[in-house]
């Protein structure tokens, strides 16, 4: 299948329901050293770092929220989230997410964190869905594994988990704004003088899985970046990731 600017956004939105464990090896501007993390869905990540020390990391982002129902006086009702294999998305004729079910806080989309939510945008990355221009399309190849790669640039309305210039995929002024309300508003920053953003970021996405394998900024080399090699999919965790006794 050659590839074009929406279904690269649906594979982007995909990534909760093609797959459920991963072994990858990952490098980032922000990582401080190359890792090794097993992420078991939902809810486990192990990552061993640079100095070879193992890390556990249980629980997601986000957990049951409490609902109250009517008026009346009563502890609110505790209502667990869904998990995304308990809910089905609306597919396209290729089998990719047209449509995600529910909103998100409904929903626990999201994996364990390491470091900052760009980890987390890397495993699941939703916000390339949209608001987002895709230029240069197509199938490419990255360490062995088939990817849609493409130059985006974010549009107003781009939405990344965690934005104001903190771990946005497509770090931006649009990215920089897009916690805001625009000037005057409380949580409006301006941009530090001298800032160079990036002309676009080269991303492609793992046709298999829908992360993110690569995230490179064009045109700021002091911007962060970020990679990520598969290494290997719904496999059993290798010895130094299996759950301690």
């Amino acid at each position: 299948m050659t590839p074009d600017a929406d279904s690269f956004r649906a594979l982007a939105r995909s990534s909760p329901w093609r797959w459920r464990t991963l072994l990858l090896r990952a490098r980032a501007s922000w990582l401080g050293g190359e890792v090794v993390a097993y992420v078991d869905r939902p809810g486990r990540l192990v990552v061993r770092d640079a100095g070879g020390q193992v890390h556990r990391v249980q629980g997601l982002p986000y957990g049951s929220f409490s609902l109250r129902v009517g008026n009346g006086p009563g502890r609110p009702e505790s209502r667990r989230t869904s998990l995304p294999h308990e809910v089905s998305p609306v597919l396209r004729p290729d089998g990719l997410v047209a449509e995600r079910p529910l909103a998100h806080f409904e929903v626990d989309y999201d994996d364990p964190i390491w470091c900052n939510y760009t980890w987390v945008a890397m495993l699941d990355p939703v916000e390339l869905s949209h608001h987002v221009r895709a230029d240069r399309v197509r199938a490419d190849v990255v360490e062995g594994r088939d990817v849609w790669r493409a130059d985006l640039v974010p549009l107003p309305g781009y939405e990344p988990r965690c934005g104001g210039g903190c771990c946005e995929l497509l770090w931006s002024e649009v990215s920089w704004h897009s916690d805001s309300d625009g000037p005057g508003t409380p949580n409006w920053r301006p941009v530090p003088e001298g800032t160079v953003f990036p002309d676009l970021h080269d991303v492609a996405l793992d046709l298999q899985t829908g992360i993110v394998l690569r995230c490179l900024p064009v045109g700021a080399p002091d911007a962060v970046w970020q990679e990520m090699d598969v290494l290997e999919v719904d496999a059993p965790a290798p010895d130094w990731a299996q759950v301690a006794s």
